[in-house]
């Protein structure tokens, strides 16, 4: 910059010379120079007419017919023509008042300006005005006296797009947009000392080439300060956003006058080293978000960051989640969410990744209907470090807490989460269901490969109510209990297994479940395995609790290589019966009768209406069975002994005797559900 001025003053001293020479000679009326070139380091002026006119009247001086070469982007200004109207001089000193200006070049055409010129000694003043650039005017004001000086640069209703066409952004394509700005620097020599830029832009549309980042009509308020000291620049920057859309993939922000969005920074900066502090920086959004944060920068090979911190507050979630947090969260998924409560949340960068997370959670409120999830009342600490050496505890602990339509009493989880994984820290026994579901251990460990994860869990059931479980997912109401060890489950390759057996004590009997495993268990095809085995239920407890009429008696059986798809049942082997040692009572009601009959096809029930076993109502047996094997939709149907023409389902014993024999072996999956449904929901029985 003071080169330029350097340049500049070099000029005026050979018109004042010029000057000179020519009141010495009183018969000169005029005198023209032709200069050559004249140069700096980074401009020239070529190819100069230099005339001073008028010398015994009113002296004007002219400069035409030169060549101005300035640094990119500028380029090569010609037929720049130069002219003052009125002008005094004496020694060292010249004063040009009405000056008129014009060039032309590739980029603005021709263009005309006003200009003052005033040189005294080792002081010098420029005044331009009235230069109309890129759509709007602009005014410039330089000023040096003895090596200091000083630049004034003031623009109104410049056109953005023009101004980008011409200092092409690598990283942004402007649209649309006017900018009002003043630009001020002072100097000593050829040093820049302060810099000071303010600037307005309006109706500012933009977007990067990737269409992450993008504006629609923002109104933008910025000022930027910056002293030089010994190694770099000492800055401070202040802007708003008063109006207008901004989009930050995913974030998208609409702003007005009652929702400013403001950025203040401050900071060092060493261009030598490449290097940016970033001693404070605060980002606002008044009742949604405040960001405050520090950063150490460098742009060696690209922008990268060596080391930041930054702290968030979310005052009220159910105002700021949608913004700032929900787009973060796969739509499909997490759409619906409402949330209420405060966040604090701290982040330690290192080397462009995160090192370590600290999140406060206070008076947390989770609604997420769609996807089952509830949590009232909630509070946590939540601890994540990179680095085992930096963990440190966390805990989440809950009022009310609902998964899908499962409820849980006020709880408390325990953990510590480092890299990719997390682990339970101590036993946590959870009320639910007037129970306790105790868990012993849980880790969990996300794998990069296929963003998979491995997940290992045991624990114990420990008296939850079967009839609150079937109360909650709206099932038959079932009457016990509960209870097992679950020995290790294990969630790999998107499979979920379970080693050892679950046991449930339910209707006095026993229910294991073995082999457990499903694939795809959160995608839209979830696939299940199991092995499921009865032991001694008493079917008097069973009937009491279904519309399917009253049997005494145990019931036993299996259910082995059951898969279901999206818990359908597509292939099974199944068999419930009455067990070989069983010396209980075996009695059946007349209304079981019929119903078991319209299971199989049988015709007890037309006995029962005509013949005499209508006066009773109830009957003894010696067995019962009902088997199905189950594929591609048709279920092969069994009972405990065959006969000729079918098989029996109950063998009558004892009297009054009754027998219930099937006689169609291969039944619709989706026929023998109807009947099974029409059987539980009614008191007729209908018979197909």
């Amino acid at each position: 910059m003071q080169k330029k001025y350097a340049g500049l003053k070099f000029c005026t001293r050979v018109i004042l010379l010029a000057f000179c020479c020519a009141f010495s000679v009183y018969a000169v009326d005029s005198i023209t120079f032709n200069v050559n070139q004249i140069t700096a380091d980074d401009w020239a002026l070529k190819n100069a007419i230099l005339t001073l006119s008028q010398l015994n009247q009113t002296p004007q001086i002219s400069l035409a017919s030169a060549t101005l070469v300035l640094p990119s982007p500028l380029e090569h200004i010609t037929s720049v023509s130069v002219q003052c109207q009125q002008i005094e001089w004496h020694e060292n000193y010249l004063n040009c008042t009405r000056g008129l200006g014009r060039f032309h070049s590739k980029q603005f055409k021709t263009l005309a300006f006003d200009f003052s010129l005033q040189v005294n000694h080792d002081k010098s003043k420029l005044e331009i005005n009235h230069l109309s650039l890129f759509g709007g005017q602009i005014s410039i004001y330089a000023q040096e006296n003895a090596e200091k000086w000083q630049v004034h640069i003031k623009a109104k209703n410049i056109n953005l797009v023009d101004l980008n066409a011409m200092f092409v952004l690598d990283f942004a394509k402007i649209t649309q947009g006017l900018v009002d700005f003043e630009i001020k620097l002072t100097g000593n020599h050829d040093i820049v000392q302060t810099l000071l830029v303010s600037a307005v832009m309006k109706n500012l549309s933009m977007h990067d080439e990737s269409g992450g980042v993008a504006s629609d009509n923002v109104m933008l308020v910025t000022e930027l300060n910056a002293v030089k000291q010994k190694n770099g620049w000492q800055w401070h920057n202040n802007s708003r956003i008063q109006e207008g859309g901004l989009f930050v993939d995913p974030v998208f922000l609409q702003v007005d006058k009652n929702n400013l969005l403001a950025l203040t920074a401050n900071g060092f900066w060493q261009p030598d080293q490449k290097k940016i502090q970033i001693d404070m920086l605060t980002f606002e959004h008044p009742e949604a978000i405040l960001l405050q944060g520090n950063a150490r920068l460098n742009y060696h090979a690209g922008l990268s960051i060596e080391e930041a911190a930054l702290s968030v507050h979310i005052a009220q979630l159910k105002s700021a989640a949608p913004v700032y947090l929900l787009p973060f969260l796969e739509s499909g998924v997490f759409a619906g969410i409402d949330l209420t409560g405060s966040i604090d949340a701290e982040l330690q960068l290192k080397l462009d990744s995160v090192s370590e997370v600290n999140i406060e959670l206070k008076n947390l409120v989770l609604n997420a209907a769609e996807q089952g999830l509830y949590i009232n009342q909630a509070n946590a600490q939540i601890n994540w470090a990179k680095h085992l050496s930096a963990i440190q505890a966390s805990f989440i602990n809950w009022q009310q807490l609902k998964i899908h339509a499962i409820p849980f009493q006020a709880g408390q989880l325990d953990f510590i989460s480092f890299d990719r994984q997390l682990k339970l820290l101590k036993q946590a026994d959870l009320a639910v269901l007037g129970g306790i579901l105790s868990i012993n251990n849980f880790s969990f460990a996300a794998v990069e490969i296929n963003n998979d994860a491995t997940v290992h869990f045991d624990g114990s059931i420990n008296n939850l109510s079967l009839e609150k479980l079937s109360t909650a997912l709206n099932w038959e109401p079932l009457s016990g209990t509960i209870n097992g060890y679950i020995p290790s489950v294990r969630y790999e390759d998107k499979t979920l297994s379970l080693d050892g057996k679950l046991k449930m004590q339910v209707f006095d009997g026993e229910v294991s479940i073995k082999n457990l495993a499903s694939s795809g268990l959160f995608s839209h095809l979830p696939q299940f395995h199991a092995d499921i085995e009865f032991d001694n239920l008493d079917l008097g407890v069973i009937t009491r609790k279904f519309n399917t009429g009253y049997i005494e008696g145990r019931l036993s059986g299996f259910v082995q290589n059951l898969y279901l798809e999206n818990w359908q049942p597509v292939s099974f082997y199944a068999w419930l019966g009455t067990p070989e040692d069983d010396n209980s009572t075996h009695r059946i009601s007349q209304k079981a009768v019929e119903n078991i009959a319209s299971i199989g096809g049988g015709g007890a029930t037309d006995v029962l209406s005509r013949g005499f076993l209508g006066l009773f109502k109830t009957f003894g047996y010696n067995k019962l069975g009902f088997g199905c094997y189950l594929h591609q939709g048709v279920c092969q149907l069994m009972g405990v002994e065959a006969i000729d023409n079918g098989f029996y389902l109950i063998k009558g014993g004892g009297l009054p005797r009754i027998d219930i024999i099937g006689y169609n072996p291969r039944l619709d999956w989706n026929v023998l559900i109807n009947r099974l449904k029409r059987i539980t929901a009614s008191d007729q029985v209908i018979i197909e």
